[in-house]
């Protein structure tokens, strides 16, 4: 069954005379918006978020951990900085629900910035593995299970391996133009999407930092799903359901690279990788919560209002960083210290919601998240009305909700240069007619 939004607009006999309606041709419709799918809205997403951080009150720490500190007081702040979070949605949606619609306007990427990202892409990566460059089979080793990545043997250049990331901007720019039609896309750029995604794979088995693929795959699918249609109901129906099939697919996807990474370390504890897998899963995001609340719990220094946790990137920058951690000192080391001797260096994630809590305090971690509710909420509306910033930064919003259980996405160092690059497209990027005419989104 298709699914027609509206039907072909004037008569088709000649000579008869037209109402004043038909007077000027409209543009045909058909389909449903993908934006309109449930899970692309943030409140469903930290609904989601809250379902799963619920969960770990019946994981196992006793089995990846020395101490546990699930359940407890400072759990349900957590819950509650959730609540926040949705509520600041919550707010910005009822604001800009009455919006008037505005006929939006694709934008075209010139192609000398698109050179550009995707030229910087790939010279931070040959940067950055130039020893894999000179030694191909360090990918054998890995995949034979001799070596985990080339992390002692390759290093990151702050201000040059930085601009890997502005493959992410590429991928969402690409995606924008080719969603919305502005302009016929060369050879060369799609040729430079695949390559962006191989780099990206590339990395996530050297580096063992598989969220390089995550990023790729959300920026390119968020951005894409502003501007795509489903014309058939069956195709609808198995899109909503693709958060009961996403899980299946990242856990596959899981077990297939923790087999080449780390399953030879533990062949003898487990009786198979799937079990094993699935453990180590679920670990990483239920030990990243359990890691947050030990240092609140072990640590009597906070808050200490540094902004160390709330904009880790301004901490790493060059010269800049620096002179911060001389003047206001790295909260980080208090939590490498906490790792050392309560945790498990090894699960070293500390969820994006506690350490907000142990940088600028109770009644601060709630403003910040209500604050950060507010701009998500704006941002999935802009997205929504194919606006060009919410085409360019839902996406990153996107992110830091998938990832928000593990560390947070926009304090993060690997956010800063995305958007960087992406105001620049912004700012860059000429606004055009569709070749496709686009309708209002529907109500929510």
């Amino acid at each position: 069954m298709r699914l027609p939004r509206a039907a072909p607009l004037g008569p088709s006999m000649s000579g008869m005379v037209q109402p004043a309606a038909w007077a000027m041709p409209q543009p045909v419709v058909i389909g449903r918006p993908t934006s309109e799918l449930w899970w692309l809205n943030p409140l469903a997403c930290v609904a989601i978020i809250g379902v799963v951080y619920a969960s770990f009150m019946a994981f196992d720490f006793s089995r990846v951990v020395p101490h546990t500190y699930i359940p407890g007081l400072h759990y349900a702040w957590g819950a509650a900085l959730l609540l926040a979070l949705a509520l600041g949605i919550a707010a910005a949606m009822a604001v800009r629900r009455e919006a008037t619609w505005q006929p939006a306007l694709a934008f075209d990427v010139p192609r000398w910035l698109m050179a550009g990202l995707f030229g910087c892409t790939a010279l931070a990566y040959a940067v950055w593995f130039q020893p894999l460059l000179e030694n191909p089979g360090l990918m054998l080793e890995i995949f034979a299970g001799e070596r985990s990545s080339i992390r002692d043997i390759a290093t990151t250049m702050p201000g040059v391996t930085t601009m890997t990331q502005f493959g992410v901007a590429y991928v969402v720019a690409y995606a924008a133009m080719r969603g919305s039609r502005a302009r016929p896309v060369a050879r060369w750029e799609q040729a430079a999407l695949i390559c962006v995604f191989v780099l990206g794979c590339i990395r996530a088995v050297a580096w063992s930092e598989r969220l390089a693929v995550i990023e790729l795959v959300v920026a390119y699918s968020v951005t894409r799903l502003a501007y795509a249609r489903m014309m058939r109901e069956r195709t609808w129906s198995l899109a909503t359901a693709i958060p009961l099939i996403a899980p299946v697919v990242v856990y596959v996807a899981f077990t297939a690279t923790e087999y080449f990474r780390s399953w030879h370390y533990f062949v003898n504890d487990y009786d198979t990788v799937w079990e094993f897998a699935f453990e180590r899963l679920m670990a990483y995001y239920a030990t990243a919560s359990n890691n947050g609340i030990g240092l609140l719990v072990e640590n009597r220094l906070w808050p200490e209002y540094t902004g160390r946790f709330v904009a880790e990137w301004l901490y790493l920058m060059p010269v800049v960083g620096d002179k911060l951690t001389e003047s206001m000192g790295d909260l980080q080391t208090q939590y490498f210290y906490f790792l050392s001797r309560y945790a498990r260096p090894e699960f070293n994630s500390q969820t994006g919601l506690f350490t907000i809590v142990f940088d600028i305090g109770y009644a601060g971690s709630m403003m910040y998240f209500v604050a950060v509710g507010a701009v998500v909420g704006l941002l999935w509306d802009a997205w929504r009305r194919q606006m060009r910033f919410g085409v360019l930064f839902y996406p990153m919003a996107m992110m830091f909700l998938v990832e928000l259980l593990r560390f947070n996405y926009f304090a993060a160092s690997r956010f800063f240069p995305v958007a960087v690059a992406l105001v620049l497209i912004w700012a860059v990027a000429r606004p055009v007619v569709p070749l496709v005419p686009r309708p209002a989104p529907n109500p929510w």
